[in-house]
């Protein structure tokens, strides 16, 4: 048990969790798979860039599923003697890795899509065939019910990774649209939009992959928002006992969230007593914030925060 908590349900409880994402993530391989294949394979007997930039897009979707499958398995890994709080942290690896992947390809089409427009200059573009029109909607159509079933299951399951999945798809989705767009106007004698939607699709994912790789790295170097922070302050100073709170230490762990606390206590406070409340303090806020653990410990309060303890070789002096 910690803090009233039973720690092996908790445990099935988040791995239950991990599980259900994993279950969407390979949604997303099959859908990203199978969209791939038919646009990389259509835009060359339909000779369409924007197609062939949105097929491309597509096959990061399926590198960062797999991946996402892969971090979201290791993650369900029990703690051990080298991971004391467990493997949490894999699924923000994976998408940190996912983020790499889309940055690559979004390079890639941002240079093809910048030959297209070059090529059209010099008059060597063709107009996209009928087929690219279909393909592209249904890909438009598609990603957009990914993105819409990956965000509602972030919501569900509380998980980062599907939030980073729910914003590549979205931002899949944006493309496919102006796939769409890109190629009706080429066939209605723009020629220049094929290049230059290849260009805007090569950007569009660059940028999210730029927001995935922020967050994930942000995480990882223990970064943490002080909103957060501020609440579980108030909370905190909220449970009988606590004279004001001295320090609060916050990392994440993936999803889950670990607390190093210092509080402020009666100085006549026995040790007992001081260990109590702390695990007070601690059940209330996994039963608020629904937090993996933490480390709360205590300060007499009639002591000043910022006083350094005497060295004893001063004080026989």
């Amino acid at each position: 048990m910690d803090a009233g908590r039973n720690i092996l349900k908790d445990e099935q409880r988040r791995f239950a969790r991990l599980k259900s994402a994993q279950h969407a993530a390979a949604l997303n391989l099959i859908v990203y798979g199978g969209l791939t294949v038919a646009e990389l394979w259509i835009a060359q007997l339909a000779h369409s860039r924007a197609l062939a930039a949105d097929g491309l897009n597509n096959l990061t979707g399926v590198a960062s599923a797999l991946i996402l499958l892969w971090g979201l398995q290791i993650s369900q890994q029990r703690p051990d003697s080298e991971h004391r709080f467990g493997h949490w942290r894999f699924q923000t690896i994976a998408t940190l890795f996912s983020g790499l992947i889309m940055l690559v390809v979004g390079l890639d089409v941002v240079i093809d899509g910048y030959h297209g427009l070059q090529a059209w200059y010099q008059g060597k573009l063709q107009v996209p065939g009928e087929l690219a029109v279909y393909v592209s909607l249904a890909a438009g159509l598609a990603m957009g019910t990914v993105s819409l079933i990956n965000h509602i299951r972030a919501k569900q399951l509380d998980s980062s990774v599907l939030r980073a999945a729910a914003k590549d798809s979205f931002a899949d989705a944006v493309t496919s649209g102006g796939t769409l767009l890109a190629i009706l106007g080429a066939k209605a004698g723009w020629l220049w939009l094929d290049g230059g939607a290849a260009v805007a699709v090569g950007c569009l994912i660059l940028y999210a992959a730029w927001t995935i790789l922020r967050e994930s790295i942000f995480e990882l170097t223990d970064g943490f928002d002080t909103k957060k922070i501020a609440a579980y302050r108030q909370t905190i100073s909220a449970v009988p006992g606590v004279k004001g709170v001295q320090s609060i230490e916050a990392r994440y762990a993936g999803d889950a969230v670990l607390l190093t606390i210092g509080i402020r206590v009666n100085p006549n406070m026995t040790v007992a007593d001081s260990y109590d409340l702390g695990e007070r303090v601690e059940r209330r806020l996994m039963d608020e914030y629904d937090i993996l653990d933490a480390d709360v410990k205590a300060y007499p309060a009639d002591r000043d925060p910022k006083e350094a303890p005497q060295d004893p070789e001063k004080v026989k002096s």
